[in-house]
């Protein structure tokens, strides 16, 4: 998420946690190549390879071309930008996280009274589609039994929950082969062998105070998020104020004995809100104490199972002090909570340069990374979504089949235990506006404006963002609610629903508003799950971005149960 401010953060409709490089020249070839142990063919046009091996097929983005042969390929930056000669697999990136499941009724629910003053409470984004459970629960007047500012709502409904943890699965498939069988296990016992994860970031800023069971169907760990680190001490903790409820020191308790082996976290960080973490890194060790001792605080005063690092994102030259982090946070956390977990987020984005750094979000991701914190981070949460953002100049999917695929042969590729790793769904939708050259039939490929049409002054202008499915939360989004409201009425509602929008083989949607001039890129809830069940086996679960923000708010909705039902079969 992107905000100069905590009061700031209502940047729903225009922020992008990602940075793009120029469009790619097309090149040709037509002999195989072998790099990194990965044969695979070029496409003609030098856009695209296709894997010889169980290695996977996709396009190569964010400026990148097919090259054969070169070590680390096979999309690299082309002769005259970037470096010449190395090879980076092309991805998309993201944004936060968050999760919540839902499922069919069920019951008590935890609700937020805390009365708090910015009325500008609100966060990112996410994009999703939907399923076909319904999560029917009717909620009842109930009176707090658990002091603080949470209170116990009983919900109707029938739905069964499991206990949950972490599970490591191995990585196996014809897109990411698994090959090595030394898989790096926790020092805590944040891996259960039997169960897929399904970790759900709950965003303070669009909670409307309140979490029910049906959105913690199927759901291993929450993450809260995000702590305000500009006031934070090594004595006190809160988080980023919230006008529809805030966390509190009860919450971690009450979401425990809401659903058996829950884990709850709290997140470090967040897009906008990471300048803290940054700062302590380029300042040095003393600094990176202090960061230390305060995150300490979090996890006494919040009775905490762990932390979530959300730095977006070390550069290379960051890469030794976010090691040392890490490593930092994870020793800290052990000391409050023995079996406590660290989990990190990563973008997904790995050839996409920011134009005014030329920095790429993965830059500290390296070997020598996932070698020193092979025993350090529990989850490595890969934000597979955002693929396509302010930067680009062509439409495309922002969550698909390829995304996944790249995002995990590029980690795989520099050493991550595959069995760590979260793949990341969202619960908005994504849409570009003033895309003049496109049509309904053939909405992906087609030419926009990139940075130079939706940024002004080198900020957001609000002409691309993100629609999340929840519509309650548009009335929380301060200056952004009217736009909200316009997209969601005169462009989002009037898309088909029908199979025309349907991308069957990235399991992806997609849409051109000819009248509005407005691409829309998103994943239902079949999506979801056919993405979950293909790639459950090699990783060790899944994540989601938002609580509260798929289309019933507190009874869940229709992306979430997809998941659920996933991760539980």
């Amino acid at each position: 998420m992107r905000s100069a401010t905590y009061s700031a953060i209502v940047l729903l409709l225009g922020t992008a946690r990602i940075h793009a490089a120029p469009a790619a020249s097309p090149q040709s070839s037509d002999t195989t190549g072998t790099a990194a142990g990965v044969d695979y063919k070029c496409s003609e046009d030098g856009k695209s390879y296709t894997g010889l091996n169980g290695s996977g097929t996709g396009p190569c983005q964010g400026g990148t071309v097919c090259k054969e042969g070169v070590p680390g390929g096979p999309c690299v930056w082309p002769e005259g930008y970037g470096a010449p000669g190395v090879a980076a697999i092309a991805t998309g990136a993201g944004s936060a996280t968050a999760a919540s499941a839902t499922s069919e009724g069920t019951a008590s629910g935890v609700s937020v009274g805390g009365v708090n003053t910015d009325p500008s409470g609100s966060a990112t984004i996410a994009s999703t589609g939907s399923a076909t459970s319904s999560a029917s629960a009717s909620a009842t007047d109930g009176s707090s039994s658990i002091p603080g500012e949470f209170a116990v709502q009983s919900v109707t409904g029938d739905a069964s929950q499991t206990a949950s943890g972490v599970s490591t699965s191995t990585a196996s498939s014809s897109s990411v082969s698994s090959s090595s069988t030394d898989k790096s296990t926790s020092s805590s016992e944040a891996v259960n062998s039997g169960q897929t994860r399904f970790v759900g970031y709950w965003e303070n800023f669009s909670n409307f105070g309140s979490v029910s069971n049906a959105q913690l169907d199927g759901l291993t760990h929450v993450i809260l998020s995000f702590i305000d680190m500009l006031t934070w001490t090594p004595d006190n903790a809160k988080f980023a104020v919230s006008s529809n409820g805030n966390f509190n020191s009860t919450t971690a308790d009450t979401l425990r004995a809401q659903k058996a082996g829950l884990k709850v976290s709290a997140a470090l960080g967040g897009w906008g809100l990471d300048q803290t973490i940054r700062d302590a890194a380029d300042a040095g060790d003393a600094a990176i104490t202090a960061l230390i001792a305060n995150a300490k605080s979090v996890v006494k005063q919040y009775k905490l199972d762990g932390l979530d690092l959300d730095w977006e994102f070390p550069n290379a030259q960051q890469q030794p002090a976010f090691v040392k982090i890490c490593q930092g946070l994870k020793k800290a956390i052990q000391e409050e909570n023995p079996k406590g977990i660290l989990s990190v987020a990563l973008g997904s984005r790995t050839t996409q340069k920011d134009p005014k750094t030329s920095f790429k979000d993965v830059d500290a991701m390296t070997q020598d990374t996932f070698s020193q914190l092979a025993d350090t981070v529990d989850m490595w949460n890969i934000m597979t979504y955002d693929y396509v953002n302010r930067y680009d100049t062509k439409t495309g999917h922002q969550s698909s089949k390829s995304v996944i695929e790249q995002a995990l042969a590029y980690y795989k590729q520099n050493g991550m235990a595959l069995d760590k790793a979260n793949i990341g769904f969202l619960n908005t939708a994504k849409f570009f506006g003033d895309v003049t050259t496109c049509s309904t039939e053939n909405p992906i490929d087609c030419t926009m404006g990139g940075v130079e049409a939706f940024e002004t002054g080198g900020k957001d202008n609000g002409i691309s963002g993100w629609l999340r499915y929840n519509p309650e939360i548009d009335a929380g989004l301060g200056e952004y609610k009217e736009q909200a409201v316009v997209m969601r009425t005169d462009s989002w509602a009037k898309k088909p629903d029908d199979s025309t929008t349907a991308f069957e083989d990235e399991h992806a949607h997609a849409w051109y508003d000819q009248s509005a001039k407005v691409f829309w890129t998103w994943t239902t809830g079949d999506d979801n799950k056919a993405l979950c069940e293909e790639f459950k086996s090699q990783v060790g679960g899944m994540f989601v971005w938002s609580v509260n923000q798929d289309e019933h708010g507190i009874n869940g909705g229709s992306h979430m149960q997809a998941l659920a039902s996933c991760v539980k079969g």
